[in-house]
């Protein structure tokens, strides 16, 4: 079981354009708001969104037939009279199933619930797979996961590495081999359930944002196969032109860094500082306080540009609890400082994640939930 929800940060979902865009923005509005505040009475839900009750009664009847909101009770002793009926999103009756194929570990999948809370987890049989095989790998991980689901599942949420499009098509992920591959449909087809692919740190980030440190400016950077990062503005997460935003592992930093990076290149950041690279230096008996300067060093030149062009004040860090600690946290802040004015600010803040294992897992749900339900 991770953490209990705590109030969420709410990601931005822009104007609506037509009428029945409208009425999606309502329905999504009171499933925020119970979201956030839990279970209310019809009245009590005109009250917190500012809609008629007359609406609210509407759109709570359709999310009813949906079967995203329950009625859970009555409540008692508000006012003279018959007592309230309450309505909750539909906690016990709907899951989610978030899968994390981002590690050096195997794959990985869990049944969570719409707070994300993890119920159960699972992990595929082998590793190293690339191709079709990974794929076919994947497909096995989530039939053993939905056949131990009992109740019905909302969406399935995976997270990825590479670079991945809003149609949740693979553009490019060396470590599979994949390259435009339509990985949403391939699991939709196989599954019959709604799916949503993101890139593993744009995951990774939407679970801090929502139930962990995060706020409405924020960078997360997190090393693992690669190094990834994640960027959200305004409560908005940015993806970019190609959806490439926060690549970072395959920036080259120096002219002289001329080791060879599964995308083909040369020199690339992750070459030096992803898991396997730490992992090899420190097996070659590289001491780890030394290799936290190294890997800080690189890691600031590379994000230290993003801090002062954005103006972001809050940077999540996160990566295996072995690698990823207070003291590469240290000396990530202080290589920060000295490249980056904005690093030196009073209110600038760099943690490490509280929940490294289960973020990308917790992200891919946070991801079904915004695009099912039209919230996070």
């Amino acid at each position: 079981m991770t953490s209990p929800r705590k109030d969420w940060n709410v990601l931005s979902h822009g104007s609506a354009i037509l009428p029945s865009h409208g009425r999606e923005h309502n329905l999504s509005l009171v499933l925020q708001t119970l979201a956030d505040q839990g279970a209310l009475s019809r009245a009590d839900l005109a009250r917190a969104t500012g809609l008629t009750r007359v609406t609210v009664s509407e759109l709570v009847a359709e999310l009813l037939h949906r079967s995203h909101v329950i009625e859970t009770g009555t409540q008692e002793g508000k006012r003279p009279g018959k007592p309230s009926t309450l309505v909750d999103l539909n906690r016990p009756g709907l899951r989610i199933i978030g899968v994390d194929l981002s590690g050096i570990i195997p794959f990985r999948a869990a049944i969570m619930d719409l707070d994300g809370v993890i119920l159960q987890s699972f992990s595929s049989q082998g590793r190293g797979a690339t191709g079709q095989d990974a794929a076919d790998q994947l497909l096995e991980l989530l039939d053993t996961a939905l056949a131990q689901c009992q109740v019905p599942v909302l969406g399935i949420g995976i997270g990825s590495p590479g670079v991945v499009t809003d149609k949740g098509i693979v553009l490019s992920a060396e470590k599979f081999g994949w390259r435009d591959y339509d990985l949403r449909s391939a699991v939709e087809q196989a599954t019959g359930i709604s799916t949503h692919v993101l890139n593993d740190a744009d995951c990774a980030i939407l679970a801090e944002h929502t139930f962990g440190q995060g706020s409405g400016h924020m960078i997360l950077l997190r090393l693992g196969r690669g190094v990834g990062c994640g960027v959200i503005t305004h409560n908005t997460l940015v993806r970019g032109a190609g959806f490439a935003a926060g690549e970072l592992g395959h920036v080259r930093l120096h002219a002289q860094d001329t080791a060879e990076c599964s995308c083909g290149n040369i020199g690339c950041l992750e070459t030096c500082i992803s898991l396997p690279a730490i992992w090899k230096a420190l097996s070659e008996g590289q001491p780890k306080n030394q290799l936290d300067q190294q890997v800080a060093a690189y890691l600031a030149s590379a994000v230290a540009p993003l801090l002062s062009v954005l103006d972001i004040r809050n940077v999540i860090f996160t990566g295996p609890r072995d690698v990823v600690d207070q003291a590469l946290a240290q000396a990530l802040h202080e290589a920060l400082a000295l490249r980056s004015h904005t690093a030196r600010a009073s209110d600038f803040r760099l943690v490490l994640s509280e929940d490294p294992e289960h973020l990308v897992l917790r992200g891919s749900a946070v991801n079904v939930l915004f695009h099912e339900l039209g919230i996070a």
